[in-house]
């Protein structure tokens, strides 16, 4: 029998934030506004160029790549900086024609798996 997903009701407010360019990625990933959760809408064309954003907490790490589950469609990871407690763990998925794509971040501490 499958279980049935649910999500929890999110308690704080989401930070918006729109990538144009790479210092607006660059603030994106780096600022601590003080959110556990941003949603990024990004230019595909920034992200694809994009191999790492550089913080004061390190170095973290950009993947774009085709999902070859998905033919058709990209998948965008940024991880954290590596051995650090703090940062965004964002993770989007889009259709190769579309111009931008809409990136979920949450705090790398409230995460279920660790990339530490």
């Amino acid at each position: 029998m499958a279980t049935e997903a649910s999500a929890k009701p999110h308690h704080h407010s989401l930070n918006l934030m729109s990538v144009n360019n790479k210092a607006e990625l660059q603030r994106a990933i780096c600022m601590d506004s003080g959110a556990t959760t941003k949603l990024l809408i990004a230019k595909m064309h920034v992200m694809k160029h994009a191999k790492s954003v550089k913080c004061k907490n390190g170095s973290a790490a950009v993947r774009f790549r085709e999902d070859k589950s998905d033919p058709g469609h990209v998948l965008v990871n940024i991880d954290p900086p590596k051995g650090g407690n703090n940062g965004l763990d964002c993770d989007g998925k889009a259709d190769l024609g579309l111009h931008f794509i809409g990136i979920n971040c949450l705090n790398s501490n409230l995460e279920s798996a660790s990339h530490n």
